[in-house]
């Protein structure tokens, strides 16, 4: 969940002038790159208001995320796992954009481990 709050705070900056910033106008391209940033795989997506001067909830992706951690507390053998993790793209009515990660549970069809990753 850390890199997850790294990813949103990173794109958050990245994504708050989209008239200056080429490449982040649209809120799809908002997604897009989270979802490369995170180095995960979407489960789904929505833009809810495709105008990039919107307010309110904006755009949502779903991304499952590679996670490690030790076995035990005194360290050890290092072990992989995939975490589910929401990003909602939100702008008030005065202000930048402003993304913020969410973790759930992971679908069913999600196997917990990816041994690809």
């Amino acid at each position: 969940m850390e890199r997850a709050e790294q990813v949103a705070h990173e794109t958050g900056q990245r994504a708050t002038d989209s008239h200056n910033l080429e490449g982040w106008a649209s809120n799809q391209a908002v997604l897009n790159r989270l979802v490369s940033q995170t180095e995960g795989e979407r489960l789904a997506s929505v833009v809810h208001n495709p105008d990039e001067d919107g307010v309110g909830l904006l755009a949502t992706v779903e991304v499952v995320m590679a996670g490690q951690a030790a076995e035990h507390w005194l360290g050890g053998e290092e072990v992989n796992y995939n975490i589910c993790v929401r990003f909602e793209v939100h702008r008030e009515t005065t202000g930048p954009r402003e993304i913020t990660p969410e973790a759930f549970n992971c679908p069913r069809d999600v196997p917990a481990t990816r041994a690809s990753w």
